[in-house]
């Protein structure tokens, strides 16, 4: 089942305020415009091929609004040069690299054509992959039956029954994201998926002027993204893919820990990131904890993403 048009109505006017503001990012351009040459010598990593075909799918947390550049094919995505499937895409030194993540996606769009912030619409993310296809990246599920437009609409707190509502519509997440990971493999059997989980947005004990919330009210708000996590989790095992967890990762590194935050506040800010969305630095250390996750190895240290030139796949 599907949320109601008033919900879809609501998940997208929450991002619609990004598609008015992307005149004011300094050069819209695409990722092939902005990536640099770079990489690393090619090599097999784990079960994937010396040369990897990459396909990069999922919602804003993956698609990076606002962080840095915003890729023009198609800007209504709001999909930046330097989200961690682009960082991933330069260190793993892809043959070619498909990036269809969109922000306010959800498990239904990889089977529809989705309405774009700029109310404009893209193709299906399934379509990007084929039996070529070496390696996805999947995070997804936030959006689904409008859990994350609810948390926002909980910035003062939740009541107990829009916890309970929550806390059920995240459990439902696993079976959605288990029949995208089996759509995904019987297109491209050989692929190996990776199913990412969310990173911490709230802190665990005390809040701050961003989230101005008491300790129960940010307990209950970790109860739900642990269930969102969890049901990520159990889908990707229910389909037969790897699932990698960066909550402990940016454990630290909530919207309420100044400098060292992976989370931007309140704000919109172009250039920075989307309200309460990963900043340059989230982006960055989620990619190094897939990185590892793919290859058992440490990330390279890296200040900006730089996928191979020529590997960046136009949508």
């Amino acid at each position: 089942m599907h949320p109601s048009p008033r919900a879809r109505r609501v998940r997208l006017s929450r991002l619609a305020a990004v598609a008015v503001l992307l005149a004011l990012v300094a050069t819209a351009c695409s990722g092939s415009d902005a990536a640099e040459e770079g990489g690393f010598p090619q090599q097999s990593f784990g079960d994937l091929p010396a040369e990897i075909d990459y396909v990069a799918m999922g919602d804003s947390y993956s698609a990076g609004p606002l962080v840095t550049t915003v890729r023009s094919d198609p800007s209504g995505c709001v999909r930046s040069t330097d989200n961690y499937p682009a960082f991933l895409a330069g260190w793993l030194d892809v043959e070619t690299y498909t990036d269809v993540t969109c922000s306010a996606a959800d498990t239904g769009d990889f089977t529809r054509r989705q309405q774009m912030v700029d109310g404009k619409r893209v193709a299906p993310q399934l379509d990007a992959v084929s039996t070529d296809t070496d390696l996805v990246t999947l995070g997804i599920g936030g959006n689904d039956f409008g859990i994350f437009s609810s948390l926002v609409g909980c910035a003062e707190g939740c009541s107990p029954k829009q916890q309970k509502r929550l806390l059920r519509d995240a459990a439902r997440v696993e079976a959605r994201v288990r029949k995208v990971v089996e759509a995904i493999t019987d297109r491209a059997p050989e692929a190996e998926v990776f199913v990412i989980g969310y990173p911490q947005v709230l802190p665990e004990d005390e809040s701050c002027g961003a989230v101005p919330l008491t300790p129960a009210q940010l307990d209950a708000a970790a109860e739900i993204a642990g269930r969102l996590n969890g049901s990520l989790a159990a889908g990707a095992e229910g389909a037969s893919a790897s699932y990698v967890d960066v909550s402990d990762a940016s454990e630290g590194h909530d919207v309420c820990a100044g400098k060292a935050a992976w989370i931007n506040g309140p704000e919109m800010l172009p250039g920075i990131a989307a309200p309460f969305h990963p900043v340059l630095d989230g982006m960055r250390g989620v990619a190094a904890e897939v990185f590892s996750e793919i290859t058992g190895d440490e990330a390279p240290q890296a200040e900006r993403a730089a996928p191979p030139r020529d590997a960046v796949v136009r949508n």
